[in-house]
């Protein structure tokens, strides 16, 4: 009797652990189809070049300024967004300030829900970047210090490396990263614009 306890507890386990691979492997293929097969078709290798953006050109108000170029139509976009505001929180201080720029008007009240209390503008045609999603980081003593993706890989997270918390490391400490123009690999989206309502450009 005990041995048939013994047997059946033992079949019993192997059958709930056989359910949950099957639930894994069934996960991992919907994941793969719906999610990362997309993703994808949209990681490779894009050239940055800060010397293109007119923001450059201008001194920010705060020691060191990452504007975000944040585009909801995009497919990284999904992932992408969770490590911005995981970086929002952590360098949350007077010293760096968080700016959201957006494609056109229609995107701004997804980006304030996105990215509650940072300030939120439509890029101007001069301001365009090659591709999102992307940083700029810029300081007041010296300008542009990088222009890229937030990390690379498919997915756009900490966990595949995480380019911008690297630079926002050095420039605390006093260092300097001039990464303004290189060829990059991330998820990436060529920047989407609507001419028509692209109008509130950026003031700053």
């Amino acid at each position: 009797m005990l041995l048939s306890v013994i047997f059946s507890s033992r079949a019993l386990s192997v059958v709930l652990v056989c359910i949950w691979a099957a639930c894994m492997a069934v996960a991992f293929w919907w994941f793969q189809l719906r999610w990362y097969q997309p993703l994808e078709a949209h990681t490779g290798d894009t050239l940055f070049d800060a010397g293109q953006l007119a923001l450059t050109l201008q001194t920010p108000a705060a020691p060191i300024e990452v504007i975000h170029f944040f585009d909801n139509t995009c497919p990284c976009t999904r992932f992408n967004t969770p490590h911005v505001r995981q970086l929002m929180s952590r360098y949350a201080t007077s010293e760096v300030h968080f700016r959201i720029l957006v494609p056109d008007n229609s995107q701004q009240t997804d980006a304030r829900a996105q990215f509650p209390g940072a300030e939120v503008r439509v890029a101007s045609a001069a301001n365009y970047p090659p591709a999102s999603p992307a940083a700029l980081i810029m300081t007041s003593q010296h300008g542009a210090q990088y222009l890229g993706p937030w990390s690379p890989g498919a997915v756009c997270s900490t966990k595949s490396g995480d380019y911008v918390a690297q630079v926002l490391d050095q420039l605390l400490t006093g260092e300097q990263r001039q990464q303004t123009f290189q060829v990059a690999r991330g998820c990436l989206c060529r920047w989407s614009v609507n001419p028509s309502t692209a109008s509130d450009g950026v003031s700053t």
